[in-house]
């Protein structure tokens, strides 16, 4: 198989999405898809590749309803003005693997990469959760629904398996994590954040990008630098009376995209691009539904086992944040150093677009590790209905 490179990577800033409240998010008057094209513009601009030798278009989006759902990703292209008017031949697809979707289509890309298949790909993703809420409000009107002859499946208890909270109460409580350990791991979750934002770290992979009310959207609104653990401490549970989860320890809701340029070695030579990080493995596996958040330590170990490598090996860890039990758990499952884990914040500061997350993760640890000098990193997140999809990336 032919070696894949992850050439290149921005996103969005990342802003707090609100439906009853659409005001406070910047980017409510904004498509999730029309969002991703401007940030697949900037990104080609930036890197200086010919949009007509782009071959592949693949777009993460969690919710593909309403108006998020983009006819195949040709919305996406059509609305580029890089791409659309340029390159009719890319193929494009849209892809729904949950909060696992930014990841699925990087390794979408990359295999078809491996195969021979194409040189140069584009990988995206997006989520405006103002726009489009989260499942609750789908099934509610209808939106979304569940087959009735899964209602009556004991051993699956639907009830839990689609409450991402409930299963992080689960997870956390399956584990022994504590409401004080979440809440800790949140704060310092938003102190590491506001110490990247400061150190000009998150402005490296953050685009400015402008709203359709001409307002300039350049910086993470999620982020609290001012938190503290009485706060979060105050804070009541949300999913069960008496849990552990609250919104202090879980990812925000959160709009916004992110996209990366993959490439074969012959296809970096012939462009002059330097890459990020060279692809090493990908990896998904399902979990019990009603544990979903075990996904992202069981992907991890999945994934080492495929590259050949050992937890010890991996000198960055990107762990989704979906709720602070998560990587909580995967620390502790696989052993892993906390200083090597999520070291510029993760979700529960930076915020959780559904489809862009997982390009976030990849495209944030390329660039620790070359921060940092470290060989291997790893990108894992759990995944909604009980799975988990990881990468591992080497630094050149």
């Amino acid at each position: 198989m032919k070696e894949v490179y992850l050439a290149d990577y921005a996103r969005s800033a990342f802003t707090r999405a609100h439906p009853r409240k659409p005001e406070v998010d910047g980017w409510a008057g904004t498509r999730g898809d029309a969002l991703l094209a401007l940030v697949i513009d900037a990104l080609l601009d930036r890197s200086g590749i010919d949009p007509q030798v782009v071959e592949d278009l693949s777009v993460g989006c969690a919710l593909p309803v309403k108006e998020q759902w983009n006819f195949g990703g040709r919305y996406p292209l059509w609305l580029s003005q890089r791409l659309g008017p340029h390159n009719h031949q890319c193929a494009t697809r849209q892809i729904d693997q949950q909060c696992g979707s930014g990841l699925a289509a990087l390794r979408s890309a990359a295999r078809e990469i491996q195969a021979g298949a194409v040189d140069v790909a584009i990988t995206g993703g997006f989520e405006n959760m103002t726009r489009v809420p989260m499942g609750p409000a789908l099934f509610k009107e209808g939106v979304l629904t569940s087959p009735e002859a899964l209602k009556d499946a004991e051993w699956l208890e639907l009830e839990v398996a689609l409450n991402m909270g409930i299963t992080a109460e689960r997870l956390a409580q399956g584990a022994g994590i504590e409401r004080d350990e979440m809440d800790a791991f949140a704060l310092e979750s938003h102190r590491r954040a506001a110490r990247a934002e400061a150190d000009s770290h998150l402005a490296g992979e953050r685009l400015t990008l402008t709203n359709p009310a001409g307002e300039v959207i350049d910086r993470d609104a999620n982020i609290r630098p001012d938190t503290n653990l009485e706060r979060l401490a105050g804070l009541d549970p949300v999913f069960l009376e008496g849990g552990r989860v609250t919104a202090g320890n879980s990812s925000p809701l959160t709009s916004g995209a992110a996209a990366s340029v993959v490439m074969s070695a012959a296809a970096l030579e012939r462009h002059g691009a330097k890459p990020l990080a060279r692809i090493v493995a990908i990896a998904d596996v399902g979990v019990r539904p009603g544990l979903m958040g075990a996904g992202a330590a069981a992907a991890a170990e999945q994934v080492l086992a495929r590259a050949g490598l050992v937890a010890s090996q991996i000198d960055a860890w990107e762990i989704n944040e979906a709720f602070a039990a998560v990587p909580l758990h995967a620390m502790r499952k696989l052993g892993l150093d906390p200083g090597r884990v999520n070291v510029w914040g993760g979700a529960l500061a930076l915020g959780h677009p559904l489809g862009a997350t997982g390009i976030r993760l990849a495209g944030t640890l390329a660039r620790i590790l070359a921060h940092r000098g470290g060989r291997y990193g790893c990108a894992t997140a759990c995944v909604g209905g009980g799975q988990g999809i990881a990468v591992i990336l080497e630094r050149l």
